[in-house]
């Protein structure tokens, strides 16, 4: 049995005589959405996209089989060390949840941005309130919102609430929370399960801006994995070094003080005295061995800090992009022309259809 086409010729000869009869319409609706494309494409800020890629190195010595073992897994998509019962309790996955966090967020507001022609040299924060540019459109759309903010202002009577530039992220305004999200917008983090490899990208319409605060937000994410990684080493740490420092300061005090015994009692042979520098004696080398002790535990504490310490590699460094990121303004007015004139079409198309159906509703209601 022969199988009928799905689309019989007949039925595309007459939708191209329905686009045809209807061309006036098509071809106004894609001139308007070309003329609507020249506006909203030369008048559009150009962006640019910093991209960095870092690669965590684990330590602790893992043996060769279970480097293995980890690298057969991550080509099945696997991730061992959330199953090994690791007490790390941040591993690459929550990267970019870091990231997104308000106490994360609000640090990068201090970052230091600046320009070569010195137009900018400033913190990102007044950058972004006061001097970067904005789209017009943009404005536009958000134009009622302010108004009304505006309107309600003042009718309660506390007018415009200054904007201040000191982020605590326990006690953010409206405004500073809008900067936030504004901030969190430019930034994209991608961890790729299989090789951990971390990409993190800043896009802004100032290229310089954008490679700094890629870089600043690369070396504020390390900082915190590294100060997590290291807090209770580096407590340890430095709790063995009080020891070891309190210990040096007993032995040498123990020291002078049989030396000094020793020199007044030189000649001395009464058995009192014999007794006494056996007795400081034997003290002096109680707080050696002491002393020797948390040396070597201060020095194990300092090796523990240096292994527990994640080491990062840079695999791709933040560089000021030549080129935007932005679809080319070319290209945008090509999609603009091409989305009117689909969208003329499919009205065309269903003109009628819709007017029936509009027609049915309303007999329906009558």
């Amino acid at each position: 049995m022969e199988k009928k086409p799905i689309i019989q010729e007949k039925d595309l000869l007459e939708l191209v005589s329905r686009v045809v009869a209807g061309k006036k319409f098509v071809i106004r609706f894609t001139l308007v959405s070309f003329l609507v494309g020249i506006l909203l494409a030369f008048t559009s800020i150009k962006k640019y996209t910093v991209s960095v890629e870092v690669a965590p190195e684990e330590g602790g010595g893992m043996s060769f089989a279970s480097s293995g073992l980890n690298s057969l897994a991550s080509i099945a998509g696997i991730d061992l060390s959330m199953m090994n019962g690791s007490s790390d309790a941040i591993y690459p996955l929550l990267y970019p949840d870091i990231v997104e966090s308000l106490p994360f967020m609000a640090s990068l507001m201090d970052v230091r941005v600046s320009t070569s022609d010195g137009l900018v040299d400033t913190t990102y924060a007044i950058y972004q309130s006061k001097i970067r540019k904005e789209y017009w459109l943009t404005k536009v759309l958000s134009a009622p919102k302010r108004g009304i903010k505006k309107l309600i202002g003042a009718m309660s009577g506390k007018g415009k609430i200054p904007v201040s530039f000191e982020f605590d992220p326990y006690h953010l305004s409206e405004k500073q929370l809008g900067m936030i999200d504004n901030l969190r917008g430019c930034i994209g983090v991608f961890v790729d399960k299989k090789t951990n490899v971390i990409t993190i990208s800043f896009t802004d319409p100032e290229p310089e801006i954008a490679a700094t605060m890629a870089e600043a937000v690369v070396n504020s994410l390390m900082n915190t994995v590294v100060d997590y990684r290291t807090r209770k080493a580096q407590k340890d740490s430095e709790y063995m070094k009080t020891l070891y420092l309190e210990s040096k300061t007993e032995y040498e005090q123990a020291q002078m003080a049989y030396a000094d015994f020793v020199d007044h009692n030189r000649n001395v042979t009464q058995e009192r005295i014999l007794i006494e520098r056996n007795r400081l004696e034997a003290e002096m080398e109680l707080k050696n061995a002491l002393y020797t002790q948390w040396t070597q535990q201060y020095q194990l504490s300092l090796a523990k800090l240096q292994e527990q310490t994640p080491v990062f590699t840079t695999i791709k460094p933040s560089a000021i992009p030549a080129l935007p990121s932005s679809l080319r303004r070319l290209y945008q007015l090509i999609l603009y022309t091409i989305l009117g004139f689909c969208i003329s079409v499919v009205w065309v198309l269903s003109k009628e259809t819709l007017v029936n159906l509009w027609n049915r509703l309303k007999g329906a209601k009558a």
